[in-house]
């Protein structure tokens, strides 16, 4: 069961489902402009009816659906309420009240805000504010236009057509006063009023004066993911934030078993690091000190895959504190998931002796590595392209490891050398070989020295060779080496 709701619940989340829903949503809205301008005597107002219950129906399913896979029925509560809204059934006695319809425009803004991510840096720093302006806007308008049309269509004048009370609800709401004519029923006029103070707070909006804090805050509503950060599963957790951190975003969405997983950042910061790399779908904020327990149990690091740990730069600090607090912060985490892959940023390497005796799988120290790579790169001249090309996963050969194939035991270098560049044009950098409880790295092996149980494999090729069988990662929760 908890297999098919997951299945389930990707198939719900999908681009293409939510794709299919924006489009359904328009085509009735559409309907519902197409049914008010139509008489009920006309002989295809039954027709326009009954394929809006169609639809009716079709987002009843969908919800129903999202019930099913999302794990707290709480939560869909408070996400989706204003959709059971939009889907009720309304009596036809009650005809006026069929534009709360419109409400399921709001599922449309939060679909296309969350699809909007690979569009352009330009455009997606304001595609959040952008979208929720245009949606209220545009409810506003229809909503405006087709009550005033049922309240006033037997007064006659501009409110007898549907064109008309169009015209005069994007009038109103431009000038801030009714346009075209004054309504004469006391409906229309309390949708007058409306009209007018939704068209002040439009202008309030983009002039920033009055109501700032209302975009941000519609912002974020709009941007409520399928999955709560409390669901998230087999994630990376990143804490702390510096210069690097975008540089990280980058290469986890650039490599493909990365890109797949959500990104969590925790960072003593009230608001989340700007970046463009990870989809708004995949990415999480948290604000807190991550050295707390508390704080690092809200990010998820008991489900965790990955943790990196930067030498975080939020506030003012010393190097040797900055270092302090990495290093509590890793002891808190091994503690606390015994099965995570750790990568811990120092700027001081008299601070690993603790983190290793923890059990901290890497330890980067990146001005010792600058400065060694500034070394070598003066006595060999453009061997810095090199380090470009493998140390990134966006192009070009990368750094791969994976377990030695059984049938690989016992043979010796120079036949593992030649295979692996006649069959995956790949080329053999070192094995790591693990004994009883240590491990160490062989680099360059001696073209007699044979392959062992449990020795793995350090090459670098354009892609993983699949005929090796899996890839081997930190992400696979293995504390074996």
């Amino acid at each position: 069961m908890a297999g098919m709701r997951k299945e389930i619940d990707a198939f719900i989340n999908h681009r293409y489902t939510d794709l299919s829903i924006v489009s359904l949503i328009l085509f009735s809205v559409a309907l519902l402009v197409v049914e008010t301008i139509l008489p009920e005597t006309s002989k295809y107002f039954l027709p326009v009816e009954t394929t809006g219950y169609v639809l009716t129906g079709i987002f009843i399913v969908e919800l129903g659906v999202r019930f099913y896979a999302i794990p707290s029925r709480r939560r869909f509560l408070r996400i989706y309420w204003i959709d059971i809204i939009a889907v009720m059934p309304i009596m036809r006695s009650f005809r006026i009240l069929r534009v709360v319809r419109l409400l399921r425009l709001f599922r449309m803004g939060i679909l296309l805000n969350r699809r909007l991510s690979g569009i352009g840096a330009v455009f997606r720093h304001g595609k959040s504010e952008i979208i929720t302006v245009c949606v209220i806007v545009l409810i506003i308008v229809l909503a405006g236009a087709i009550g005033i049309n049922l309240a006033e269509r037997e007064s006659g004048g501009a409110f007898s057509t549907i064109e008309g009370s169009i015209w005069w609800s994007l009038y109103s709401l431009m000038a801030g006063e009714p346009i075209l004519g004054l309504p004469e029923t006391r409906l229309g006029h309390v949708l007058t009023l409306l009209v007018m103070l939704g068209g002040l707070g439009f202008f309030a909006t983009f002039t920033g004066i009055v109501s700032a804090a209302m975009v941000n805050r519609l912002s974020r509503k709009l941007e409520v993911k399928e999955m709560m950060l409390e669901d998230v599963r087999n994630h990376v957790v990143i804490c702390g934030w510096n210069r690097m951190g975008n540089k990280i975003l980058e290469e986890i969405q650039a490599d493909p078993e990365l890109s797949r997983k959500s990104v969590v950042v925790v960072a003593e910061q009230e608001n989340p690091p700007p970046q463009t790399s990870i989809p708004a779908a995949s990415f999480y904020f948290v604000s807190g000190d991550y050295t707390k327990v508390e704080i690092l149990k809200e990010s998820g690091i008991e489900r965790a895959a990955l943790a990196i740990l930067l030498a975080d730069k939020s506030l003012q600090r010393s190097d040797q504190d900055r270092d302090a607090r990495t290093v509590l912060a890793a002891l808190t985490i091994e503690k606390l998931n015994k099965n995570i892959f750790t990568c811990v940023e120092l700027l001081n390497r008299d601070n690993q002796t603790h983190l290793t005796m923890a059990g901290v799988e890497e330890i980067v120290i990146p001005d010792e590595y600058a400065g060694r790579i500034l070394a070598t790169a003066s006595r060999n001249r453009g061997i810095v392209a090199l380090f470009d090309e493998l140390l990134t996963s966006r192009y070009g050969n990368q750094i791969y490891k994976a377990r030695t194939p059984a049938d690989w035991l016992g043979k010796e270098i120079r036949w593992v050398h030649q295979t692996m560049k006649e069959q995956f044009n790949a080329v053999l950098l070192s094995i790591e070989r693990r004994q009883d409880n240590s491990c160490s790295i062989v680099v360059n092996p001696a073209p007699d020295e044979k392959l062992l149980e449990r020795d793995n494999l350090i090459f670098i090729a354009t892609s993983f060779p699949k005929e090796l069988g899996k890839e081997y990662t930190g992400t696979d929760s293995s504390k074996e080496c």
